[in-house]
């Protein structure tokens, strides 16, 4: 009943508040409204279902990883993966745009999706840096089928280079390219290349926004971050009172903090002291569950005492067990089929994703670059006051709130470390 109540006083409070919009405390931000990215139905409807495909990608990842400190980049990971699907044919390719969330639609729609969200989130915030590059490698003289090259040039820019993968010029390369495209923060993405390698199809990502309105670091403070394990850290707790995006249930709260014009925001979101942090990332999983609560936070503000963590993370990880897990099994498979790459039968070897992310009284930096090699298959009122005290292990993610996209999205379960 105290729930209820609570809900119920928060859903008031919504609906007499006015709108509010937040107030640009840096003179330095260029005055401009963010860029309103239009979708057909079947794009809004791409957005929900990878979406979907982003919580359920991270719960499986948790699930199976329980680490304290984790980030990735779903956005990244969904871009590759498709550049990938559009050489794979048949069941192969079934598979992956179904865990990918992206219907039955045909490959031009599905293409045309990805190359209207590339532009647009590129122009939305001009105060916001954000970049994003693809590239196909392969390793020079192996018979790769131009139509392929040509579809993921089209459509994701996607530069193709064709080098001589046995020289160790290669991975110096590549790993060159990753630094380029990354502002010089994922510097390494291989160390060597296997002889049953024979392409690489890459995706950077790279964000840098600077909070609407700035935390003060004269305002930071040491403080307890109370850690799953019982023990806790003392952490620098970074404070702001502002008027935020705001919405609580009996799993979770969570708040919305912009960057630059308003068109990328971060979302904290904290599980309820008597909800475990596992029951929270499991009721994210619900489809429609995680959108339709940051849109229920943005149609209204509270006034709201903030409390984060200052954070940095650096998260590599392999995700070819989650991915089978999720349903593309065939793909990692000697029954792949990759014909719509090379008549050569082929199978993916390998998905890696290295991400990082610095969030701290100014706004955030983050980066993340993924990896997908393949390789040649083998024999078989008043506002009501409200204190978000992000003081134990909590999820965020960066978002584009036209279109709902989620670039990163991640859990700090101990900012000391």
């Amino acid at each position: 009943m105290k729930k209820l109540i609570h809900n119920i006083l928060i859903i008031s409070a919504c609906l007499l508040i006015s709108a509010c919009e937040s107030n640009m405390t840096d003179e330095t931000f260029i005055k401009s409204k963010p860029l309103k990215i239009e979708l057909t139905s079947n794009e809004v409807q791409m957005v929900a279902d990878n979406n979907n495909f982003a919580t359920d990608f991270f719960a499986a990842l948790y699930e199976n990883k329980k680490e304290e400190n984790m980030v990735v980049s779903p956005f990244s990971l969904s871009v590759v993966l498709t550049m990938v699907w559009n050489g794979a044919e048949n069941e192969t390719k079934q598979e992956i745009q179904k865990t990918l969330g992206l219907g039955n639609y045909p490959a031009e729609e599905v293409n045309a999706y990805f190359k209207k969200m590339n532009d647009a989130l590129l122009k939305t915030d001009p105060n916001t840096k954000l970049a994003i590059a693809n590239s196909i490698w392969t390793h020079k003289g192996f018979p790769v089928k131009q139509l392929f090259y040509d579809v993921n040039k089209t459509w994701y820019n996607a530069e193709v280079r064709e080098v001589d993968f046995s020289s160790s010029d290669a991975v110096t390369a590549i790993n060159k390219w990753c630094a380029d495209n990354t502002n010089n923060f994922i510097k390494k993405i291989i160390d060597k290349i296997s002889p049953d390698e024979i392409m690489y199809l890459l995706n950077a990502l790279y964000f840098n926004g600077i909070w609407s309105n700035k935390f003060d670091a004269n305002k930071t403070q040491k403080q307890a971050f109370y850690k799953e394990d019982g023990t806790s850290a003392m952490v620098d707790m970074m404070f702001q009172n502002h008027t935020l995006g705001y919405y609580a249930d009996e799993y979770l709260s969570l708040a919305t903090l912009d960057y630059g014009n308003g068109a990328f925001s971060m979302i904290f979101i904290l599980p309820n002291q008597d909800a475990s942090f596992d029951a929270m990332v499991n009721q994210l999983t619900y489809s429609g569950y995680f959108e339709n609560s940051i849109q229920t936070a943005l149609q209204c503000r509270f006034d709201v005492d903030l409390f984060v963590p200052k954070f940095k993370i650096e998260y590599k990880e392999t995700f070819n067990d989650i991915l089978q897990l999720m349903g593309m099994e065939l793909a990692f498979s000697n029954s792949a089929d990759f014909s719509g790459i090379s008549d050569i039968s082929l199978k993916i070897s390998n998905v890696l994703q290295k991400a990082y992310i610095d969030v701290n009284e100014k706004g955030t930096e983050a980066a993340t670059v993924t990896v997908v090699s393949i390789g040649v298959t083998a024999p078989e009122p008043q506002p009501q006051k409200i204190t978000f005290r992000a003081d134990r292990p909590f999820m965020f993610a960066i978002r584009e709130h036209s279109t709902g996209a989620i670039l990163f999205m991640g859990k700090v379960g101990n900012p000391a470390n």
